[in-house]
């Protein structure tokens, strides 16, 4: 045997040695095991001396027959071991009840370990070859959940957020904030599988880290896919070309590989090549699949048969859930039942444990990893590389959908309890799963909890996160980052059923998105994050002034493309536009901007698309004015409101001027200059504006606009008789 080999049985011999000391001081009643384990170790003793004096007498052979004796010395290891694996295994016998209790409790998370890391082995081996060309592709993905752009992963924690609110932690806690005991404890663990892989017990434990809140102890553990539960799988393209007749990669993410010839601007087309798509569907067990039957049968059933037709009885579903605690669509319809009647404390709980069942079903590539950040070099990314990725999943997939259902009742309850910070993040991570279709109309309102957040973060510039002077609103800065830098990868798509036709408009086509574009960056002027320390006051006042100018640009273009939100956000805000002062003059104003009388002006010769397309701007505009009307009260930014409608109004006089041959010299003068009074002169009063809507709106017709109200609209409980002490 050769001297390395020796050396390798000397070291494992004391490994064995230290692990009976320690198997010794923990059970003392194992003390003739331990004569035996003496003699086995004796005659090891023997075996290594024969071993290293054979050594002596065969030094001189051949490089052939070394290469046969390291063969035959493995074989010798195995053999020599031997013994010490049997004397554990003795001792292993005599766990406690307990032991044996805690090592099947870890089973399902060794399997569900073991099925990522295989899943993970298996996806880098499909696309390696496509993976190093799309490296340097910035994803949607990259743009929504980077630190960079506002996301805090501790928003994600719904404890986080109501200890926030109620002031019970900083709203600028690190990470050993965020972390709570029982999570630390969890980084703890990781630590010592990273040490040896087993704790103190000789045992693996995996412990997961839980970002949308630490589960109670009551909900108990949820079944893994082995276990009769959900699971969750990548569509590989093994999978795909299984399934390439029941399931393939959906509108619009396949424009790309198939051309369309019906789409109205093709260079507005997402470059969203299928080298950097992953997809993920979750997936039933059979005992999750016989579940989500009887739910089905109960669902569309109408017969009064047992167990069919009975899910519009309340109590029955309860039942339901306190039969199948683990069967997440019911968990979250019964949670919306108590939210209708006023019962939050309840529903919010049943919330949670839904989300929770979701969540110990992602993999940690799917979630939003702790590690993701941006890289020194400008490309975003973490240790996963998900931010080279964009993380899909179909929403038309089964059971996919429940949990976009339950993404998005989060980010709505969190939103409605004033938790906007875990609302934003929320729905961040809702976006990034389909971005393109948006199911849930997640655009709709991401923009409102954005500004309403109005949290001032200190930004990180350069290489090593040095920090600027000055703190800037994260939620401005991501509505003008999600515009303007994300405008060429976030496009909402609509594929008219009856035209057959591709539409495509970007997040300035949005009535909420453009006018909440201007907000920000009105609010970004009050305090630029551009600068660096030693920069001067002028120069600060001068990036200041740029924002404002763009501000005001913003808003121009916004008011003159939907000119019927102004009138409304004044109604709702109940600003007096009757009065006349020095510095507003609203009734000169308001008659330019048409307010209800749009749905006067539009012709009757309008095509039955036009028409779609009407309804369905005004169908936005009405979510948007109820839902953010309160950002636009304050003084300032009525005043903000006044000069840029005022400038709306300069510019349609001059432009109504020269088209009559009017015109003079002095327009440029006369850009600074009051609203002249309406005399009655000779100019021929001008026509309202009409809001010009894109088709694509139309994707969003069927949302209802109760769900993006501030508070559920309630039933009293006698309406709903649903017994308290059924629901779980």
């Amino acid at each position: 045997m050769s001297s390395r080999l020796i050396r390798r049985l000397r070291e494992e011999k004391e490994a064995a040695l230290l692990a009976e000391e320690e198997a010794t001081n923990n059970d003392e009643s194992s003390e003739e095991e331990e004569d035996d384990a003496g003699v086995g170790n004796k005659a090891f003793m023997m075996m290594l001396e024969e071993d290293s004096s054979s050594e002596d007498d065969s030094s001189s052979s051949s490089e052939d027959e070394a290469e046969d004796e390291d063969k035959e010395d493995d074989d010798a290891i195995k053999s020599a071991v031997a013994p010490l694996a049997s004397a554990a295994s003795a001792k292993s016998k005599k766990k406690t009840k307990q032991q044996t209790e805690e090592e099947e409790e870890d089973l399902d998370a060794i399997l569900s370990d073991m099925n990522i890391q295989n899943g993970t082995d298996h996806q880098q081996s499909t696309h390696v070859s496509s993976s190093n060309s799309s490296l340097s592709h910035r994803t949607l993905r990259s743009l929504l959940l980077s630190k960079k752009h506002g996301f805090e992963l501790q928003d994600l924690d719904l404890d986080y957020a109501m200890r926030s609110l109620l002031g019970g932690a900083a709203a600028g806690g690190g990470v050993d904030d965020f972390l709570g005991d029982g999570q630390q404890q969890q980084q703890q663990q990781q630590n010592q599988r990273r040490r040896g892989g087993q704790n103190q017990r000789g045992r693996r434990t995996l412990a997961k880290k839980y970002l949308f809140g630490k589960p109670r102890t009551e909900w108990g553990k949820p079944p893994s896919y082995v276990g009769g539960g959900i699971g969750m799988k990548e569509l590989t393209e093994g999978i795909l070309e299984e399934e390439r007749h029941t399931w393939s990669i959906p509108w619009p993410y396949n424009l790309n590989d198939d051309d369309d010839n019906n789409n109205d601007n093709d260079n507005n087309n997402p470059k969203t090549p299928s080298s950097i798509q992953k997809w993920f569907t979750l997936t039933m067990s059979d005992t999750y699949q016989e579940q989500n039957y009887i739910y089905q049968e109960m669902l569309s059933s109408g017969n009064q048969q047992q167990g069919a037709g009975q899910l519009h009885d309340p109590n029955s579903l309860a039942m339901f859930v306190a039969d199948n605690p683990y069967f997440a669509e019911t968990i979250l319809q019964l949670a919306m039942v108590l939210y209708y009647i006023n019962d939050r404390g309840r529903g919010s709980d049943l919330l949670r444990r839904c989300m929770f069942l979701y969540e110990a079903t992602l993999p940690s590539n799917v979630l939003p990893n702790l590690n993701d950040d941006d890289n020194d070099d400008g490309e975003e990314g973490g240790n996963n590389n998900n931010g080279n990725h964009e993380v899909l999943i179909d929403f038309d997939r089964p059971p996919n959908a429940g949990l976009f259902s339950t993404l998005f009742r989060i980010m709505q309850t969190s939103g409605m309890s004033g938790c906007h910070e875990n609302a934003l993040a929320t729905g961040r991570f809702l976006l990034s799963l389909d971005p393109l279709r948006d199911p849930m109309g997640a655009l709709l309102i991401l923009d409102y909890y954005a500004l309403a957040s109005r949290r001032r973060r200190r930004t990180t510039t350069g290489k090593g996160g040095a920090t600027t002077g000055e703190e800037v609103e994260t939620g401005a800065k991501f509505v003008v980052d999600l515009v303007e830098s994300g405008g060429d990868m976030i496009k909402v798509h609509h594929r008219d059923p009856l035209t057959d036709r591709h539409h495509v408009c970007g997040l300035a086509d949005m009535p909420n998105w453009a006018y909440s574009h201007a907000l920000a960056l009105y609010r970004l002027s009050l305090s630029s994050d551009e600068g660096v320390g030693g920069d001067s006051e002028e120069d600060e006042e001068l990036r200041r002034e740029q924002y404002r100018e763009r501000a005001e640009d913003a808003l121009v273009r916004a008011l003159n493309r939907f000119p019927a939100v102004l009138p409304k956000l004044l109604a709702m805000n109940k600003v007096n536009t009757r009065d006349r002062s020095f510095q507003m003059d609203w009734p000169s104003i308001l008659p330019h901007f048409g307010g209800d009388a749009n749905e006067t002006v539009a012709g009757t010769n309008d095509t039955v698309e036009e028409r779609v397309t009407r309804a369905s701007g005004e169908h936005l505009v009405r979510i948007f004015v109820q839902r953010c009307h309160k950002l636009w009260k304050e003084d300032d930014v009525v005043r903000l409101l006044y000069r840029c409608s005022e400038r709306v109004v300069r510019q349609r006089r001059q432009n109504s001027a020269q088209d009559d041959g009017g015109a003079d010299n002095g327009e440029e003068k006369d850009q600074n200059s009051t609203l002249p009074a309406e005399d009655g002169g000779d100019a021929a009063p001008l026509s309202p504006m009409k809001s010009t809507f894109s088709p694509t709106l139309a994707r969003y017709a069927q949302c209802d606009p109760s769900e993006y109200e501030d508070a559920f609209r309630t039933f009293p409980p006698e309406a709903i008789a649903l017994d308290p002490n059924i629901v779980a």
